[in-house]
Order: structure tokens, then sequence, then C-alpha cells
């Protein structure tokens, strides 16, 4: 029997790029020394520590990851899914957007080894997992382009 679990999140960063007047999305390479998806672009993602909220989890894989606070947090209306054939688990993950500023200093943690911002288009071709693309199209279109995100506001 295959088994569910909802101990993981998944984060996508944000910034408004004065200089194109449009969102860039922070996308991360996973150094080639991880076990699990080496070398591959991929967004935040992280597992949940004991008596850990989602959105603490969020919080706290984001500033390990990538050394920074946001400004603004939703929680996107999606949830990702993923099969692990290893552990025979569907894992379910809620998944959040996050704005951080423009100028604000990216700190890698050992996990990735490069980081690139990149418009919408060019982020979607360089993630590799089939959630990753769809909620950072969610976040872009549904909560930074409209009002409805007010209503996702964290």
């Amino acid at each position: 029997m295959i088994k569910r679990a909802a101990n993981t999140v998944q984060v996508h960063i944000a910034t408004y790029s004065e200089e194109y007047s449009d969102y860039k999305f922070l996308i991360l390479k996973r150094s080639q020394k991880e076990k699990i998806y080496p070398g591959i672009w991929q967004v935040i993602t992280g597992t949940m520590n004991d008596n850990e909220t989602a959105i603490e989890t969020a919080l706290r894989e984001t500033k390990e990851e990538i050394g920074l606070e946001p400004i603004k947090i939703w929680t996107i209306p999606y949830i990702s899914q993923f099969f692990s054939v290893k552990t025979n688990i569907i894992h379910s993950a809620p998944v959040f957007g996050m704005l951080i500023k423009e100028n604000d200093k990216i700190k890698l943690s050992d996990e990735h080894d490069n980081y690139l911002w990149l418009h919408l288009d060019l982020a979607l071709e360089k993630l590799v997992l089939p959630s990753h693309r769809e909620a950072c199209k969610i976040f872009y279109e549904y909560i930074l382009l409209t009002e409805l995100g007010d209503i996702f506001q964290i």
C-alpha cells in the first residue's frame, strides 16, 4: 500500500526588478554532492522539524538556504505532490511565495552551488520538476499580477 506524508514545503522567491518593470524569480542549483537530485535547478524545499508549522518551515528553510527574510509572504493556492519510489510514499507539500528586496544579497547554503534571477519564461525552462514550474506560474499569474494575491498574503 502507498503511504502519504505531508511534512515538506516548497518556497518560491521573487523580487521586483525596477530595470525590467517585472518580477524575477530565484532558482537554485543543487550541489553535485547532494544525494537527492544533484545538479538540478529548483526552488527552496524543505522538511518540517517536529512541532513546526508549514510557514515556520518555509521561513526557516529560506533563511538557511539563501540567508534572507522576506518582505512579503503568500500561501499559494496549490499543493505540490511527488512520489518517492524508495519509500513508497506520496508527499504533499504546501507552497509559499516570498518577495525579497531587489538588492538583497543571497548567501547560499552548502546544499546549493549556484543561483540565478530569471524572468518567468526563463525560470520555467530551467526548473526541472513539474510541480516547481506549475507553482511558479501560479505565483506569478495569480498572486503577483492580480489583486487576488492580497487575500493569500500572510
